[in-house]
C-alpha cells in the first residue's frame, strides 16, 4: 500500500473496514490509522466520512456499468436480429452486480459485495445516489428492456423502480452466495426469481400503459 496515494489507501481501507464491521460502526480514526494518515486525512480527501462512502460507492457502480455494458452487448450479438430476453438482461444485471470486487481471500472476503449490504441496510439514501441512472451500461439495460416491449416509453416503465427491485432481489442473491457459495440451490433459485420478476414486471406495465393509452 505504500506505493498507493493517500486516498487510495482511505478508500480501500475504508471499503475494508466497513465491510468488516459496519458503516456506522466504523470510525474515520480506524480508517485513517489503517491508512497510515493523519486523523484529518478523511475531510481533507473528501469532506466527511459519508462522501468517502458516496465516493467509494461511485466508484463501484462505475465498474459495475462498466461490467454490465459489457455482458449486454454479448448478449445482444448472441441474440442477433432478435430482441435480448427480458430473463437474459436480468441475469446481465444479476450478474455484473454479483461479480463486482469479488475476491474470496480478502479479509473479509468479498468486501464490496459486503459494504453494498451494509450500504443497503444503514445507508440507502447514500447507496441511492450512488447510482448514476444515465450511465452507458444502463442505459443499454433500459434500451433493450424497451426493445423486449415494444408497446412501452421510457416514461412507462419505472426505470428506478424496476433497477431498484432488481437491486434489492440482487443483494439477496449475494448474502446466499456468501454463505453458499455460488451453485448453491438457493442462489440458483434467487436468480431465476429476478429473472421472473423482472419480466412480470415489464408485463404488467405494459399492459397499464396500454390501457391507459
Amino acid at each position: 500500500m505504500k506505493s498507493m496515494s493517500t486516498r487510495e489507501r482511505l478508500m480501500i481501507n475504508a471499503e475494508r473496514l466497513m465491510a468488516k464491521n459496519g458503516i456506522a460502526a466504523t470510525s474515520v480514526r480506524e480508517i485513517t490509522d489503517a491508512s497510515d494518515a493523519n486523523v484529518a486525512a478523511i475531510n481533507y480527501y473528501f469532506g466527511s466520512k459519508n462522501e468517502l462512502l458516496l465516493q467509494l460507492l461511485k466508484a463501484r457502480f462505475d465498474q459495475l456499468d462498466a461490467n454490465l455494458l459489457a455482458r449486454l452487448k454479448a448478449a445482444e450479438e448472441s441474440a442477433g436480429e432478435t430482441p435480448v430476453r427480458v430473463a437474459s438482461l436480468a441475469g446481465a444485471y444479476t450478474d455484473a452486480l454479483t461479480s463486482l470486487g469479488t475476491d474470496s481471500t480478502a479479509e473479509p472476503a468479498n468486501p464490496t459485495i459486503l459494504l453494498i449490504e451494509r450500504a443497503a441496510a444503514e445507508q440507502e439514501p447514500i447507496l441511492s445516489q450512488a447510482q448514476d441512472y444515465n450511465a452507458p451500461g444502463i442505459t443499454k439495460l433500459i434500451q433493450l428492456f424497451l426493445a423486449a416491449a415494444p408497446t412501452l416509453k421510457r416514461q412507462d416503465l419505472g426505470v428506478s423502480r424496476l433497477i431498484g427491485l432488481m437491486f434489492s432481489a440482487s443483494v439477496d442473491y449475494m448474502q446466499v452466495m456468501n454463505a453458499s457459495g455460488p451453485d448453491s440451490i438457493k442462489a440458483t433459485a434467487i436468480r431465476n426469481y429476478i429473472a421472473a420478476g423482472a419480466t412480470a414486471y415489464l408485463e404488467t406495465v405494459s399492459q397499464a400503459a396500454r390501457a391507459d393509452a
